[in-house]
């Protein structure tokens, strides 16, 4: 009977939190290494934002699913909230700070379905001229998101700060206010960090979460 097999750039990896040049190095180790690292590392276990008191980070959980109607295990943390580190392109290795953002996911077709059809409405009332942007900063914001969202809809995923915060998108506007809570209540709690933003992107199911992390890892 044959042995498990795993990636050859994962055989050595021990630590719970990896440094943003090992990171780098095992995500070059080809599509099963990087599939390791997004289905463990990325998705996985305690944050590094709440290594001192990681059952904040599931209370946090908790109350974000039994108001979004999910179970808390559909919902993480992305970003250097979870890793110690940013391994965005213009910040990677940035260190992760006390008023850091905090990035959030939610894995669930059915909110990603109403976020989809809160998105495509908006596009159309922005198309037709029933909603309009109040500055030119706004505008820009607007014809970007009208622009790229569709595309990441495709690939299964929309960050819901991409739909305006307006009473008829009632689901992105609870959601967007959701976070804002979320921030507020953080600053009122000990040892936990205390983020001046805290966003949330949806996926239609895991598989659409775990294809995003793996092509992200191959970016960096």
């Amino acid at each position: 009977m044959k042995p498990f097999s795993i990636p050859e750039s994962c055989a050595n990896l021990k630590s719970r939190w990896l440094s943003a040049r090992m990171l780098q190095t095992v995500a070059r180790g080809g599509k099963g290494a990087r599939i390791t690292l997004a289905q463990l590392w990325m998705t996985e276990g305690i944050p590094f934002a709440f290594a001192e008191c990681p059952a904040i980070y599931d209370s946090i959980r908790i109350w974000l699913g039994r108001e979004l109607n999910v179970h808390a295990k559909q919902i993480g943390l992305a970003g250097s909230g979870r890793h110690g580190k940013s391994f965005s392109p213009n910040k990677f290795g940035q260190p992760f700070g006390p008023e850091s953002d905090l990035d959030f996911y939610i894995v669930s077709a059915r909110l990603f379905t109403a976020y989809r059809c809160e998105f495509f409405a908006w596009r159309d009332d922005f198309a037709s001229g029933h909603v309009k942007p109040s500055n030119d900063r706004q505008i820009g914001y607007w014809n970007d998101n009208k622009r790229n969202v569709p595309g990441n809809i495709t690939c299964g995923f929309i960050d819901v700060n991409r739909i305006p915060a307006l009473k008829q998108y009632s689901t992105a506007q609870r959601t967007l206010d959701l976070m804002y809570q979320l921030t507020k209540k953080l600053s009122n709690t000990p040892s936990s960090p205390s983020p001046r933003r805290a966003s949330i992107r949806c996926y239609e199911n895991w598989s659409s979460l775990i294809d995003r992390v793996s092509i992200n890892l191959k970016n960096i």
